[in-house]
């Protein structure tokens, strides 16, 4: 994941962690607010039950010259009624009841009728003629006020609290909007007790005229909100609220709330009848663009709508990931499909013609399941999401680490190379310093030598040839024989700084077996004059290498190996372990040289003292620039088997190889 993309994501996320608490608290306020409001209209119609009404609902006209009556429902329980109830198709009214005219008219005739008493209803419309019909009258039951009013209130509670629950554990702004968006629906459902009236003469209140009815124009903006936030592009990174998306679907119905307060200021009530139609009029209209935009990203989802950007260059083309469309895929089916349906089977139909196609307690009871499976289902696919880009997040991570495996093994071959540079200028220089000892330091100490020793023998003749002594020269003697013992023991210092630096002249000019050979029989002992040690060599598996092994870099580079092992771990053994026997083994099996150097020293704890700590470390260095293996093993006193032993396995190339008869037997 690129450090710019992180540090976005997390400012983001940081925005939303302060905002979503807030936002959360506020819808609370509105959710107890319509809780409320909605509580006190069914308080108005509970206070209803028991009395003797006309086995319908209704509403007065405050927009009729004499306050005629609207029908708006009747109870699902009861015989349906002959005059139809109105809705955008039909304005009939109830002018009369009894002969009495208008509300007031038909609440007198509702509180002296019994039950069962016939009533004369006269309706007329637009668009038809003038109508009586008699109807008897019925009790208002409490089981009709649940099957009318109770459901639609349930439901409403349920949208209500599902929005809540998916604004309260929303991860970013788009869940949010599925909460907010929750409200049009859970309005129109829990205030849907503020219409209408079942025997008292109550004109549309406050909440009827300005919440109720607009929150049809709410429906609309909020479809259209929905689906601007369901696009593809927008679903592919996070985003914070904008006026495009989240403010500008909403600004008509500001002009509409406008429109309502005017006319309520003015003229003392909204135009039931224009209020309506510019409601239902937007939610028609939001429904539509919601539509066109939703088939459009169904579209871009399938491939079959290209998702294009311009810009001043050229056109270049968006890819959505199998997320984006896996999610927008399902809650485009569930939410804007779910919600469409139940406007276009609902309530669409009520205003169109007055009646629902389903019974109205069925779509109640449907209204108040779909927010669970809708909740159900938003949450699952949020856990999907989460999924989908936690493996996103982890491929980009893999691809980082593979990124970062790959810089390291790159890393690690030129270290390796930068490696093999050291170790061969080591080589040379070393080599080129042992040979300077030998033909400088060296051969002039011997000289010294070899000229201090032929004066000092010539002296001592001249003084006994001397019949008359006159030749005095003990003290002269006695001098040069200090400086010979001085030669001689700068020249043993030579020999040991030689075998320090392993002496790669002597090497090349006897063959590695030789050298090892006259390193361990001479040149160590006569450097560690004092020691007791005991050194056995078993040198017979050098012989598998070509005579001719230091005329190539891989035979130089094994030999120097070898020859550098041999001698560090000698000299540690003099200087350290306190050993008075070691030995020096080879083996020769399957084209693997194994060399095995031991002492039964006061050895030491392995894990004690790192590789980098040992003298040996470099000649670790040396054998795996071959492709070979050094190993220590140790056992401090006083245990039993004290010692340490250091082995180096390397695998010879067939050119470095010499095969015979006798070796294999050998082996």
């Amino acid at each position: 994941m690129s450090t710019v993309f992180y540090a976005e994501q997390q400012t983001t996320h940081a925005w939303w962690q302060r905002i979503r608490p807030r936002l959360t608290i506020l819808y609370l306020i509105i959710a107890c607010i319509l809780l409320l409001i909605s509580g006190a209209g069914h308080l108005r119609l509970l206070g209803e039950v028991g009395k003797v009404f006309g086995g319908f609902t209704w509403t007065i006209d405050k927009d009729s010259l004499n306050g005629e009556i609207a029908i708006i429902s009747t109870p699902p329980q009861l015989m349906t009624f002959a005059i139809p109830a109105g809705s955008l198709s039909n304005d009939s009214h109830i002018v009369t009841v009894n002969h009495r005219n208008g509300a007031s008219g038909l609440q007198q005739v509702y509180q002296h009728a019994q039950p069962q008493d016939p009533i004369v209803y006269t309706a007329r419309g637009n668009r038809m003629a003038p109508l009586t019909i008699t109807r008897p009258a019925t009790i208002f039951t409490l089981s009709l006020w649940w099957q009318t009013f109770g459901l639609a209130f349930l439901a409403g509670t349920s949208w209500l609290i599902v929005g809540i629950i998916l604004v309260a554990t929303a991860s970013e702004w788009t869940g949010a909007v599925e909460g907010m968006t929750m409200l049009p629906p859970a309005l129109l459902l829990l205030l849907y007790s503020h219409w209408g009236n079942i025997q008292t003469a109550t004109p549309p209140d406050f909440v009827a005229q300005m919440i109720w009815i607009p929150s049809f124009a709410l429906l609309g903006a909020a479809f259209i909100h929905l689906s601007l936030t369901y696009r593809p592009a927008a679903m592919s990174n996070r985003r914070n609220p904008s006026w495009l998306v989240d403010g500008l679907p909403y600004a008509p119905l500001l002009l509409l709330i406008i429109y309502d307060w005017f006319c309520l200021l003015t003229l003392g009530h909204v135009p039931l009848r224009t209020n309506i139609e510019l409601s239902l009029g937007y939610a028609v209209l939001g429904g539509v663009i919601s539509l066109g935009i939703g088939i459009t990203s169904i579209l871009q989802i399938l491939g079959m709508w290209s998702l294009k950007k311009d810009n001043q260059e050229a056109t270049s083309r968006q890819t959505i990931s199998p997320r984006i469309r896996h999610y927008l895929g399902d809650l485009l089916t569930l939410w804007i499909g779910g919600i469409g349906l139940g406007f276009c089977f609902g309530v669409l139909p009520i205003l169109l013609v007055g009646q629902p196609l389903l019974p109205l307690s069925i779509f109640y009871v449907l209204a108040t399941v779909y927010p669970l499976l809708l909740l159900y289902a938003i949450r699952s696919l949020r856990l999907i999401a989460r999924l989908h880009i936690s493996l996103e997040q982890r491929e980009v991570a893999l691809q980082e680490q593979q990124k970062t495996a790959g810089e390291l093994r790159q890393t690690n071959e030129e270290l390796k190379q930068a490696t093999s540079l050291l170790l061969h200028a080591d080589t040379h220089l070393r080599s080129l310093l042992s040979q300077r000892i030998h033909d400088q330091p060296k051969q002039e100490a011997l000289r010294i030598r070899s000229l201090l020793g032929y004066w000092q023998h010539k002296l001592r003749l001249e003084m006994e040839r001397a019949p008359d002594g006159r030749v005095a020269a003990p003290q002269i003697i006695e001098a040069l024989g200090k400086v010979r013992k001085i030669s001689e023991e700068l020249e043993r210092d030579l020999r040991g700084l030689q075998l320090l630096v392993e002496d790669a002249y002597q090497r090349r000019s006897l063959g590695l077996k030789l050298h090892l050979e006259k390193l361990i029989r001479e040149d160590l002992p006569q450097l560690h004059a004092e020691s007791l040690l005991e050194i056995t060599p078993d040198l017979w598996a050098i012989d598998a290498l070509n005579p001719d092994l230091e005329q190539t870099a891989e035979g130089g580079k094994i030999a120097e190996a070898i020859s550098y092992t041999v001698t560090q771990a000698l000299l540690n053994v003099y200087n350290h372990a306190g050993a008075s026997f070691a030995t020096v083994r080879t083996y020769y099996n399957n084209s693997i040289l194994t060399v095995e150097i031991s002492d039964d020293g006061r050895g030491f704890d392995t894990q004690q003292i790192p590789p980098e700590k040992t003298s040996l470390f470099k000649a670790e260095l040396k054998v795996r620039e071959t492709g070979g293996r050094l190993s220590i093993t140790s056992i401090p006193r006083p245990q039993a088997k004290h010692g340490t032993c250091v082995t180096l396995e390397m695998p010879l190339p067939p050119d470095t190889q010499v095969h015979s008869e006798q070796e294999e037997q050998h082996t």
